[in-house]
């Protein structure tokens, strides 16, 4: 293992003391919120959940799901749905919608 020697100069100990707080308080506010945004988007949801989010039926659900719109997972003899594929997928399908009409 090799030795590795940092040399400061021109630096006050309050204003290293600052800069490094001040990054480790950034780094943990980006991680946090990234953390958050991932417990979020891993929620699993029901049939129902996820039909009755997207104000669709149980039909059309299925229908997305076996066309490859929306992935969909097995646990058991039941399907749930990840709630951030499931937003993910409806951001694709809108975005394809918009080509569609500015086409036209």
């Amino acid at each position: 293992m090799t030795k590795q020697i940092l040399q400061i100069e021109n630096t006050s100990v309050e204003d290293l003391r600052s800069e490094i707080l001040s990054s480790v308080n950034e780094a943990l506010k980006n991680y946090s919120t990234q953390f958050q945004s991932n417990k979020n988007n891993d929620t699993l949801l029901t049939r129902q959940e996820t039909a009755d989010m997207l104000s669709v039926s149980l039909v059309t659900l299925w229908k997305w799901t076996k066309d490859d719109i929306i992935a969909a997972y097995r646990i058991g003899n039941r399907v749930r749905y990840k709630k951030g594929e499931v937003i993910e997928a409806m951001q694709k399908m809108n975005c394809f919608g918009e080509e569609d009409f500015s086409t036209s």
